[in-house]
């Protein structure tokens, strides 16, 4: 939502850490596949739910161009709204707007009063909520130790016994495991080291990148498997500007170096809104067109992130699992020391969800 309000320096440093192209119409194309991805993902009608919360809250000082709001609205279904920061209740309705956008899981998601010279907010959250396709056995929930880096920690250990897709790979050193929600294109992947106590998870990762993780996948095959993974209730929540500026992205939040002028129209001028829509037929010149937009002043004061995700035991199906399996007869995969989890839509190969997880109690 950002970098499509973005021009000049801002827009250039947003596209490098996003990995978008510089050429705009090649940029233009990716935001418009990006957000059909995102919408099937929100309206796949199954058991399980992604929602996206993604809005702009912008002083009301600042009028926003429609053209921005309608290709917001259109590509990503973000909003954007106008709002007086110096009235006290806008906390209130930014948390009233997250509560309704995440089904009620995130309602205190402004915890302090926003600073009165507060001139914009961007709001990001993901929520997921799925069942297994497989439950876990609840009656043999245990405390068991989970061994952490510096010592170990006590957690509730799920069991779940049954054929699952699995990796085993001494070439990598990793061993993978698949576990399916209910909904059938929704996968939770779990990878640890082969041999924890001679390999750390940090030094795995180092090793693998997203295309060898996807190659392992294509290599699942079904086994019997005795499974332990931790009972979790995840929460992250982090301000995000400073490791946005470790990464390179500076500018949209200095005070006259910030450049919003495709989001923020700076005094409604009919040569401004004549360049937006010679902007939208992507002239040969267009960068030249957008870069010619007098800056708004308008800079980010602060983006903030809330994800939370809970991992039990239990599922709308039965599970095929027997407990005439025996541990000598199948795979083992205990998530008993740290290991690396996300979430896949296998239709669109989106990850939804990446977690490292060093203390399951956290």
């Amino acid at each position: 939502m950002t970098l499509l309000g973005t021009v000049g320096k801002s827009y250039d440093e947003l596209a490098e850490i996003l990995g978008f192209s510089q050429d705009l119409k090649i940029n233009r194309m990716s935001h418009e596949y990006f957000g059909g991805l995102l919408k099937n993902l929100n309206s796949n009608g199954t058991s399980s739910k992604t929602t996206y919360a993604d809005a702009i809250f912008v002083d009301n000082s600042s009028q926003l161009r429609e053209a921005y709001q309608t290709y917001l609205h259109e590509v990503y279904n973000g909003e954007a709204r106008g709002v007086n920061f110096a009235d006290e209740d806008v906390k209130n309705k930014i948390n009233e707007w997250m509560s309704n956008n995440t089904d009620g899981k995130i309602p205190d998601f402004l915890q302090e009063p926003l600073p009165r010279n507060a001139k914009a907010v961007l709001l990001s959250a993901l929520y997921f909520s799925g069942q297994w396709k497989y439950p876990f056995f609840p009656q043999y929930t245990t405390k068991l130790p989970f061994k952490k880096t510096n010592g170990q920690v006590m957690t509730d250990m799920m069991m779940n016994i049954g054929e699952f897709d699995q990796v085993y790979s001494v070439k990598d050193d990793v061993h993978l495991i698949a576990i399916p929600y209910n909904d059938s294109i929704t996968t939770l992947y779990a990878l640890k080291p082969r041999k924890p106590h001679l390999m750390s998870l940090t030094e795995l990762m180092n090793k693998l990148n997203y295309t060898r993780i996807s190659e392992l996948i294509d290599k699942l095959e079904s086994k019997k498997t005795i499974m332990r993974f931790p009972k979790m209730d995840l929460k992250f929540r982090a301000s995000l500007e400073e490791p946005l500026k470790a990464l390179g992205v500076q500018s949209i939040f200095m005070p006259g170096q910030a450049n919003f002028a495709l989001m923020i129209d700076s005094n409604n001028n009919k040569t401004e809104n004549e360049l937006i829509m010679r902007a939208k037929t992507l002239e040969p010149n267009i960068r030249d067109i957008i870069d010619s937009l007098p800056n708004p002043g308008i800079n980010v004061d602060s983006i903030i992130h809330d994800v939370r995700i809970t991992i039990d035991e239990y599922g709308t199906e039965a599970t095929a699992a027997t407990s005439g399996i025996l541990a000598r007869s199948a795979e083992l995969f205990y998530a008993d020391s740290p290991f690396y989890m996300f979430i896949r839509n296998e239709v669109t190969k989106l990850v939804t969800f990446s977690a490292v997880i060093f203390d399951p109690t956290i």
